[in-house]
């Protein structure tokens, strides 16, 4: 996957963010458990400029299909609780202040 190596953080983050607004709150935690899936994986310095092979993309599918799927019940309580906090109105909305996201 070829990516821009100088990318503006704080630009990124407020894309991010206001992407997310325009979502429907079950995607939302769609994209969150995504987040959190992409935090277990190996930290990369800097982001690659390497073109993968068709090989290599789809061995990237199927280890995130074997991750979900060994993880999948706890991925649907997780996403439970989010939907369900979400209706009860306990969760806090997000803002970019100084390049970093905090509650509201």
């Amino acid at each position: 996957m070829k990516t821009e190596t100088s990318l503006d953080l704080k630009t990124l983050e407020t894309s991010l963010i206001e992407t997310i607004r325009t979502l429907h709150p079950r995607r939302v935690v769609e994209v969150l458990d995504f987040a959190r899936w992409l935090q277990t994986q190996p930290a990369v310095d800097e982001f690659s400029t390497e073109q993968l092979s068709a090989e290599e993309l789809e061995a990237e599918d199927q280890a995130w299909q074997a991750a979900y799927t060994a993880r999948r019940d706890e991925f649907r309580a997780m996403a439970r609780e989010a939907l369900q906090e979400l209706d009860a109105g306990e969760t806090l909305g997000m803002v970019v202040r100084q390049g970093k996201i905090h509650p509201q």
